[in-house]
């Protein structure tokens, strides 16, 4: 190559390096994208409990540059780079924030769906492992509980956590418990054996029996007692989701699907309303169903892994039982004195 024709070229190369810099740079330039955004991919949040929302500035921005106006859509305003706003009531709202500089200034929107929750009233320490069903004792002045441990036991209870009693059966994954009233005995389930369990008052078996199709690991977990029409329920939780109805003159039974949470822990029976309340741990919501499998409502509960469940129609109060952190929540509507 002649010494022309290798400047020229040794020329083209420089001018082709220095248009690629030239564009990446500008493709790279730190001051490209919004101005500031919310920085929540949560969507879905509680009524009444307290929502940290806060701003992300574009890369190479400073915080004391900007002012941030906050409209939460309800009607109240907050300023500040960093905000907590709690929804009284429960809807659709669109957040609103208007960041400005001295130069620019730009508006961020995030539309949120905030859904019905239970008000916290109370949280008790337990000393039960993994405690996973819940059931009133005798006059609703006590509650049961299991543990679904290896070698979990059967536990009572008073209204503040406080272990009472054991009794000497111990189970190998047991989730689900229902005391009868009818002779003080108790019903458990045990999810990996898909066993239905009858012990006397004192914890001796009575009877057990298996419940077809259910011990795969997502089987058996809440259970309640209708005692009026001697029938016994039982909650599948997932894969599929069921509600399973044993008639205990005749032995049938009867499986109706669940299609609205990801999975069911908790069960319990209103005999008065022909009822029930129902637990999702997955997606932390009770909900109350009829005997066909349809929900009329659901409420949203702030509790890591709630499990079991009993409802005080008289005081209009939820006790709820916390798998993880091993407390005995006690819940109310928002609405009630």
């Amino acid at each position: 190559m002649s010494k022309q024709l290798h400047r020229r070229f040794a020329y083209l190369v420089g001018i082709f390096i220095t248009l690629s810099v030239s564009l990446l740079s500008c493709w790279w330039d730190p001051g490209d994208g919004p101005l500031a955004e919310i920085a929540t991919e949560n969507t879905r949040f509680l009524q009444g409990y307290p929502i940290v929302f806060t701003l992300e500035l574009r890369s190479g921005l400073s915080e004391q540059d900007f002012e941030y106006s906050w409209d939460f859509g309800d009607s109240l305003m907050e300023s500040g780079r960093e905000v907590e706003h709690t929804y009284i009531y429960p809807g659709t709202y669109t957040i609103e924030v208007l960041t400005t500089g001295d130069t620019e200034s730009e508006t961020d929107t995030k539309t949120i769906e905030v859904i019905p929750s239970l008000e916290l009233v109370a949280s008790y320490a337990m000393h039960v492992d993994d405690p996973s069903g819940l059931s009133f004792g005798k006059n609703h002045n006590s509650l049961w509980t299991v543990s679904d441990k290896s070698n979990g036991k059967v536990v009572e209870i008073d209204l503040e956590g406080n272990n009472l009693r054991a009794l000497p059966y111990r189970g190998q994954d047991l989730e689900g418990i229902a005391y009868d009233h009818r002779d003080s005995s108790i019903w458990i389930v045990d999810e990996s054996l898909g066993n239905l369990i009858h012990l006397n008052s004192n914890g001796e078996v009575v009877s057990t029996q298996l419940i077809a199709g259910v011990s795969d690991g997502s089987g058996l977990e809440g259970i309640a007692i209708d005692s009026e029409h001697s029938r016994i329920f039982m909650l599948k939780e997932k894969e599929f989701g069921a509600l399973i109805t044993l008639d205990q003159n005749s032995l049938q039974q009867t499986i109706t699907r669940l299609r609205f949470a990801p999975d069911y822990s908790g069960l319990f029976y209103v005999t008065s309303t022909n009822m029930f309340w129902v637990m999702s741990d997955e997606a932390s919501m009770v909900y109350q169903m009829d005997a066909a499998g349809a929900i009329s409502i659901g409420y949203g509960v702030d509790m890591v892994q709630p499990e079991g469940l009993v409802f005080d129609e008289s005081e209009k109060v939820f006790y709820i039982v916390d798998d993880t952190s091993e407390k005995l929540h006690k819940y109310k509507f928002w609405d009630s004195p």
